[in-house]
Parts: structure tokens; C-alpha cells; sequence
């Protein structure tokens, strides 16, 4: 299955969920700044420099998406696929390699979730085995919008099948 214009998701992301987060940490931030760890406080203030025409590109971003991973689950329970593209990564890894060249491993953690955060699809990842050195490698499953207790029970035959 194929969803056209996944590579957007990222730009779609930023821009809708740094600016809910900044709204709705709002208070907390400006009275107590020191509950937050340095980065995620960052990450939160930035959301508040978010523009009103980027939130409402992001928000109709958000129902391409959807209305695209929607036609990819037509037809079928749930979409399969690897939660992570890489093997868990070393504690403190900033980066990674994958496909000749290194890359943030944070966005590596996010690119094959993230796009569910952001339509709304219940997701679930379930344990498919382990590495050659170990490591833990799990199976992502995506279900229909409003439709998570019939992914779980699709996830536990699964699970039972692993």
C-alpha cells in the first residue's frame, strides 16, 4: 500500500502538535519553566512562534493524510509494517546510519509512527522477534480511525501467531 504524500508528514506534525503543546502548556511554562527538561521546554516555546496560515496548512495536510491512509486500509484490517526503520538505537545516540549516511535518531524513532499520530489511526506495535545482536524488533499495526478494539483483537491473534 502506498500513501502519497507521507513525506510531508513531518512538516504537518511540527507545525499542529508544537503549537497544541505550547497552548495547552501554556500556564505551566510561564510559571514554572523548571518542570521542564531543557529541550522539551524549547520545543514547547517554539510551538508559540507557530503561525496561524502554517496551523491551518498543517490541519488540511492532516486530512490528506488521513483521507490517504484511509484508501490504503481499504480493504483490509490493518496496514503491517516495522515500528522503528533501524534497530534500537544505543542509549545517548544522537545519530545513526541508515542507507549510507547518517541521520538524527530522533526522526528515525518517529518516521514510521508519526504518521499515525497525526492522522488519528490507532497503531500498535506488538514483539516480532530480535537482531542478530540481540536487539528487540517490533511490528507495527495500523487500524481504522475509531476502530481500536478490532485492531487490538487483530494484534492478539498476531501476537499469538509470533
Amino acid at each position: 500500500m502506498s500513501v502519497p504524500h507521507a513525506s510531508m508528514t513531518p512538516a504537518v506534525y511540527i507545525h499542529i502538535h508544537s503549537s497544541e503543546g505550547a497552548t495547552f502548556h501554556a500556564r505551566t511554562l510561564d510559571s514554572e519553566p523548571e518542570r521542564y527538561t531543557p529541550v522539551v521546554r524549547r520545543r514547547l516555546e517554539l510551538g508559540r512562534y507557530v503561525l496561524a496560515q502554517d496551523y491551518a496548512r498543517a490541519m488540511e495536510g492532516r486530512e490528506l493524510l488521513r483521507r490517504e491512509v484511509d484508501a490504503a486500509l481499504a480493504g483490509c484490517d490493518a496496514l503491517v509494517l516495522p515500528t522503528l526503520p533501524i534497530p534500537a538505537p544505543p542509549i545517548g545516540a544522537e545519530t545513526m546510519p541508515i542507507g549510507g549516511r547518517e541521520e538524527p535518531v530522533r526522526a528515525l524513532m518517529l518516521r514510521l509512527t508519526q504518521l499515525f499520530n497525526v492522522t488519528g489511526h490507532p497503531a500498535i506495535s506488538i514483539p516480532c522477534g530480535v537482531t542478530a545482536d540481540g536487539l528487540p524488533v517490533g511490528l507495527q499495526l495500523v487500524g481504522h480511525r475509531s476502530q481500536t478494539n478490532d485492531l487490538l483483537s487483530t494484534a492478539l491473534v498476531i501476537e499469538r501467531l509470533l
